[in-house]
């Protein structure tokens, strides 16, 4: 996928001066910029579509059992909603006329056997939906982590039982992208904290979230995660073998670091100089001269007419 490598930014400064001089011309200039810098990894666009295929094949179920289960509950909530009209019909002796429509209209709920109870799919009881709820996973794995080795003993219970070995991001179909931009630095955190089980993440092409909502049955679904002891996981890990894992390794002070420092990182900023500086300094001299000559004409005044 493509990066951008500079941001533009649009605002103007207060402290902005009157470029309306000259003629300008555009420039980049570098300076230096934090170099503890986590990119997205770089998936190609054939492998992006295979696991989207994959993903979608290995959801599918899931929304056939959702449908199935949200029409029950519905259905469940008609019933007591009728037999609250009923009992409250029955103790109005004005609205004889309108309990006997009411109870045709009734009569009309749509046929519970088509509320086939499903049986739900294991894949389900492994799979994390929605950016709160994989960022929450994250943060909980990374916070027990650290405190494992703080304290040098296990702390599984505090944890949750399973932890996460792929994480999908439909980023392309985000928007701001903003929202999703933590993740990768989640994801470094906690593959530095435990590099025995690394985290895959994976961005995925446009168009991407469409399929995944329509597998789950859902309006929005931008992040999946999926657990290590997931069912049939393998042939997306398989395709994923290749991925560069994303890790922090300042984040991990516990574990030896082959690299003593962090390359340098230089930042372009897009901006304008006049084209010809030499008349651009005559200019700006000759516009101090007037100010001067303003302000000493302005004080004669002044004593002159004290």
């Amino acid at each position: 996928m493509s990066e951008k490598s500079a941001k533009t930014h649009n605002h103007v400064s207060n402290r902005a001066r009157n470029k309306s001089g000259g003629e300008r011309k555009v420039v980049f200039k570098g300076f230096l910029d934090n170099p503890f810098r986590i990119q997205w990894p770089i998936v190609a666009n054939n492998v992006q579509k295979a696991v989207l295929d994959t993903t979608v094949d290995l959801l599918s179920g899931i929304g056939d059992y959702r449908t199935s289960h949200n029409r029950k509950r519905t259905l469940a909530q008609q019933e007591e909603s009728r037999k609250r009209r009923k009992q409250f019909e029955a103790n109005a002796d004005r609205l004889t006329v309108v309990s006997s429509e009411t109870i045709n209209v009734d009569n009309a709920l749509p046929n519970t056997n088509l509320t086939t109870t499903l049986e739900r799919p294991s894949v389900s009881k492994h799979l994390i939906v929605g950016i709160n709820e994989v960022t929450k996973r994250l943060e909980q794995k990374v916070y027990a982590e650290r405190v494992t080795r703080v304290t040098l003993h296990s702390c599984t219970d505090k944890s949750p039982s399973c932890s996460l070995a792929v994480i999908l991001v439909c980023r392309s179909d985000i928007n701001p992208p903003i929202l999703v931009d933590h993740l990768p630095h989640l994801v470094a955190a906690l593959n530095s904290l435990r590099p025995e089980q690394p985290v895959r993440l994976v961005p995925l092409q446009p168009g991407a979230e469409t399929l995944l909502s329509q597998a789950l049955g859902l309006r929005r679904a931008a992040v999946l995660g999926f657990d290590s002891d997931c069912p049939n996981l393998q042939p997306i890990l398989k395709l994923l073998r290749n991925l560069p894992t994303l890790s922090a390794t300042w984040l991990a002070s516990s574990v030896p670091i082959v690299e003593k420092f962090v390359p340098t990182h230089v930042k372009q900023v897009r901006t304008s100089v006049p084209k010809d500086m030499k008349a651009e300094k005559q200019r700006r001299k000759e516009e101090k001269t007037l100010k001067k000559t303003k302000r000493r004409s302005t004080s004669n005044k002044i004593s002159n007419r004290t």
